[in-house]
């Protein structure tokens, strides 16, 4: 049992001097100790008292910061020499179970370690070093196994207290987190936010800036629902804010002195707002997301408590939440200018800015083919449909009324001058031939009779009517001659096809053939009437025939007729061409693609022309 009537200040260990005390006051010290690291030190020299032979010991716990173990308590005094145990320890880490090996140069030492479990994971390692033979490990590691319980229960409040505070932290985080959500006004949600951590972190004012053009603009102050920006308190406040932006890590200060001259320049701005606010301490405090701050949080203390560490925890907590729903109710409240201001200088940083490599080479490609778009002429054709004509081109037509007698040639045949294409029948002309043939005969004998009996009347009405007959006659021959139809020189047959028409009728004058000669022919382009203003007389070309699609013949333009043809909705102009050195396979009526040199244009132009014209024509119509 404690002795209740000794000195409390004899339960503590002296350092340097674990031996001194006795086996009663070192369960006393252990039981009265206030903290861990003292509970640690006494059971460490309890556990030291019944090792033999024991020289040096160590606990190690995993710092919750950094992620590493770090002795808590060392017996008998700390020293540098105590490296020497790190490789037990961190076998003993790795094996996660007890490890016993040899120490030092000739092996008269062991170092013993074992590692305390909480669960499946190591929370701590008790390492000791003894000179003891090795009957006695086995009792060293039974000592540490039955009293590690202590350590575990300690090491498990620990991490109670820790998953306690962590999840009050996370409470109050999550309910600021939850007035920045409501439902308003971007600016009533900031005051609210700012008023609410007032109240939860004691301070007597708090003022949020947001991060805009590089700079911080104040928005809000917690007590104050309006704010004049020109007041030397706002100037304050804004310059202390752009301090912690500029510096990007939490800036506080004080209202007593600094300690040196560094720190008075490092918080300058934080100091001058100290002085004219009258506060005891301020702490500015960045929100960022990413590497991107979004806004600044300013705190206020008049009472003499300075933010403590667990403050700081708390507000990192608070930023990585906070931070996204600024910059979501930021951009959602932006202008539609606004916004793509903000896109057009995101799209510059990726273009200009550092890293987007693959940004900065697509731009690079982009710009490469747009000033070969822009600075490069090539030459401008336009293209139409073409269709080859003979350059004179004749009409066989019917010379009167009659029927098809014959068909001796027909489209596409090639024809010599004077050779019969076709005839037309001819026998009631014949007869017709014979009864003024023989009325012509009667009216000469009537006039010889006349003549002989000196009957001058008879004479002039007889020989009138002779002449009648004989002109009738002639006629009538002159139709029996024209009734074979012949080529009027030699050429081809464009059109025409009687052979299927033999006895039809036809009238006088109807067009039975067409023919072409065979090496003059001239180009009849359809140019659309957007592209017509480009054409001149005397422009050359090339034509390409879809039967002799191989080679692609010469051509300048000799006439752009007025007179537009309409065609699938579109109007088309009649251009004529003539043909450089045309191919003996050319026939008329072919067609094909004729395309004409009109000058250089930038390829630009080329390929954004007609929805230039068509664009310009289309506000035309619409404007008032």
């Amino acid at each position: 049992m404690m002795n209740e009537n000794a000195d409390p200040a004899d339960w503590q260990i002296p350092d340097g001097a674990p031996f001194s005390l006795p086996r009663q006051l070192r369960w006393e010290a252990f039981v009265t100790a206030k903290t861990a690291e003292e509970k640690c030190r006494a059971w460490l020299d309890l556990i030291c008292g019944r090792v033999p032979d024991a020289t040096a010991a160590a606990v190690l716990v995993e710092s919750v910061e950094a992620k590493t173990f770090v002795p808590v308590a060392v017996w008998p005094n700390v020293s540098p020499d105590l490296g020497r145990l790190g490789p037990v320890v961190e076998r003993a880490l790795r094996e996660r179970s007890g490890v016993v090996q040899p120490g030092g140069e000739g092996g008269d030492v062991l170092h013993i370690a074992y590692p305390l479990m909480l669960g499946n994971r190591v929370d701590g390692v008790v390492v000791i070093e003894s000179a003891c033979n090795d009957e006695d490990v086995e009792l060293i590691l039974r000592e540490i196994h039955w009293g590690s319980a202590w350590l575990a229960n300690l090491l498990g409040a620990r991490e109670l207290e820790e998953a306690l505070q962590g999840r009050e932290r996370l409470s109050g985080v999550l309910e600021a987190t939850a007035v920045a959500l409501r439902q308003g006004s971007f600016q009533q949600t900031l005051f609210e936010v700012a008023s609410d951590l007032r109240m939860r972190l004691g301070c007597s004012r708090v003022a949020i800036g947001l991060v805009k053009d590089m700079g911080v603009s104040l928005a809000v102050l917690s007590d104050a629902a309006t704010f004049e920006r020109n007041t030397p308190l706002v100037k304050a406040y804004m310059a202390a804010m752009e301090e912690a932006f500029d510096a990007g890590k939490p800036v506080c200060a004080a209202g007593e002195s600094p300690e040196d001259a560094a720190d008075a320049r490092k918080a300058a701005a934080q100091r001058r707002l100290v002085a004219l606010a009258g506060a005891r301490h301020v702490l500015s405090f960045p929100l960022s997301l990413g590497a991107e701050c979004v806004a600044v949080l300013t705190m206020e203390r008049a009472e003499d408590k300075a933010f403590a560490p667990p403050e700081f925890v708390w507000l990192e907590a608070l930023a990585a939440m906070l931070a996204p729903v600024i910059r979501q109710r930021v951009c959602a409240e932006r202008s539609a200018f606004g916004r793509a201001r903000d896109e057009c200088r995101k799209l510059l940083e990726r273009f200009f800015g550092p890293r987007h490599l693959v940004w900065k080479a697509v731009g690079s490609a982009v710009l490469f083919v747009v000033a070969m778009l822009v600075l490069v002429p090539i030459e401008y054709r336009v293209t139409a449909k073409a269709v080859i004509e003979g350059e004179v081109q004749r009409v066989v037509a019917a010379p009167f009324d009659g029927f098809v007698g014959a068909s001796l040639a027909r489209a596409g045949d090639t024809v010599k001058k004077g050779q019969p294409l076709a005839a037309l029948d001819d026998r009631d002309l014949r007869i017709e031939q014979e009864r003024w043939a023989s009325e012509r005969d009667q009216y000469d004998k009537k006039l010889r009779e006349a003549m002989a009996n000196h009957d001058l009347t008879a004479v002039q009405v007889v020989g009138a009517q002779f002449r009648q007959a004989g002109a009738q006659w002639a006629l009538v021959t002159e139709k029996i001659e024209r009734a074979s139809l012949v080529a009027p020189f030699d050429g081809i047959v464009v059109s025409g096809d009687l052979s299927q028409q033999i006895g039809a009728p036809v009238e006088t004058g109807k067009k039975l053939f067409e023919v072409a000669p065979l090496q003059t022919y001239r180009v009849i382009l359809q140019v659309d009437e957007r592209e017509i203003r480009h054409l001149a007389d005397a422009q050359p070309g090339q034509v390409v025939i879809a039967g002799i699609a191989g080679d692609a013949m010469p051509l300048k333009v000799t006439k752009v007729t007025p007179v537009a043809t309409a065609q699938d909705g579109k109007n088309f102009f009649r251009v004529e061409a003539q043909l450089d050195h045309p191919v003996d396979r050319l026939r008329p009526g072919m067609e094909g693609v004729g395309k004409v040199e009109v000058g250089s244009r930038s390829l630009w132009w080329i390929l954004t022309h007609s929805f230039s014209d068509w664009l310009i024509l289309t506000l035309w119509t619409w404007m008032p």
